[in-house]
């Protein structure tokens, strides 16, 4: 019997100190930002182990966790819906409904990936889940002094096919990146974004590449600082978006996610093992 593929979109998550100054936390023998660092995914496990109830405006989620093992961490995610039936008597009625998400974490500090299952009946976008759990681990992630930022993974050569297809025309390019502490995605960078987080503590940095009045950008791909930038982002390291002549809106490479399908009697049966096929998606 063929099962049926269930489609997951594929994030990744940088958790950063929220100061470069932090208060010695004598409980955990957290003493400085280095120490911080090195258990910062120590940390964020005991925030998904005790997995804080989950909120979307105002309502709480109906949640439930399937795996918590090592780096493994999963749970459904149910919103209440109505809908509209006949029953036997011919007569229209409304009954509860929770269609729902499922939602695959896996927190070694090499990966710190997020793959959310797409169903529009629960959520009409990914993002939405990925804003949810920000927000929602957000003041729970503070009183550790850590902060979390969430960015798509994408194909680079989205960019690159950007840049093929509206050559002569494009304007400014801007790169919005969040400051690395994941060395096997950062290692392509050319720019020294940690240095910045550390002489500064920016969180997210913007480079943005700006044609004179009435010229156009010559980006070419054998430039080793945007390529770098660009796979970076591209790593879930943080979002670029091109003006382009002719064009109000900006374009944005975020606008389609890396997905990967799983078949759905895994996905209903979530283990380490299951699971490992995907690591050979997020490690670079």
């Amino acid at each position: 019997m063929k099962h049926k593929k269930i489609s997951f979109d594929l994030y990744r998550y940088q958790l950063l100190p929220i100061t470069q100054e932090v208060q010695p936390d004598m409980y955990r023998k957290i003493l400085s930002v280095e120490q911080l660092k090195e258990q910062k995914n120590i940390l964020f496990n005991e925030v998904l182990s005790s997995f804080p109830k989950l909120v979307c405006q105002g309502n709480i989620l109906h949640q439930i966790v399937v795996l918590n093992q090592g780096d493994w961490f999963a749970c459904k995610l149910g919103v209440q819906r109505s809908i509209e039936r006949e029953n036997e008597n011919f007569n229209k009625e409304r009954i509860e409904n929770w269609p729902h998400v499922t939602v695959i974490l896996n927190n070694a500090p090499d990966c710190q990936f997020i793959a959310i299952s797409k169903n529009v009946k629960a959520f009409s976008s990914s993002r939405i889940v990925a804003n949810i759990l920000t927000n929602s681990l957000k003041d729970y992630l503070k009183r550790l002094q850590l902060s979390m930022h969430v960015k798509e993974l994408f194909d680079e050569k989205e960019f690159w096919d950007l840049v093929s297809q509206y050559r002569g025309k494009i304007t400014s390019v801007k790169f919005e990146l969040i400051s690395p502490n994941m060395a096997n995605i950062s290692k392509c960078l050319k720019v020294d974004l940690k240095q910045i987080n550390l002489d500064t503590n920016s969180h997210r940095t913007c480079l943005e590449l700006n044609a004179a009045d009435d010229a156009v950008l010559e980006i070419r791909n054998d430039n080793e600082i945007i390529d770098g930038i660009v796979e970076y982002a591209a790593e879930g390291g943080g979002d670029i978006s091109l003006k382009i002549n002719g064009l109000k809106r900006s374009v944005h490479t975020q606008k389609t996610n890396k997905t990967v399908e799983l078949d759905e009697l895994t996905v209903e049966n979530l283990n380490p093992q299951s699971l490992e096929m995907l690591l050979g998606f997020l490690r670079p």
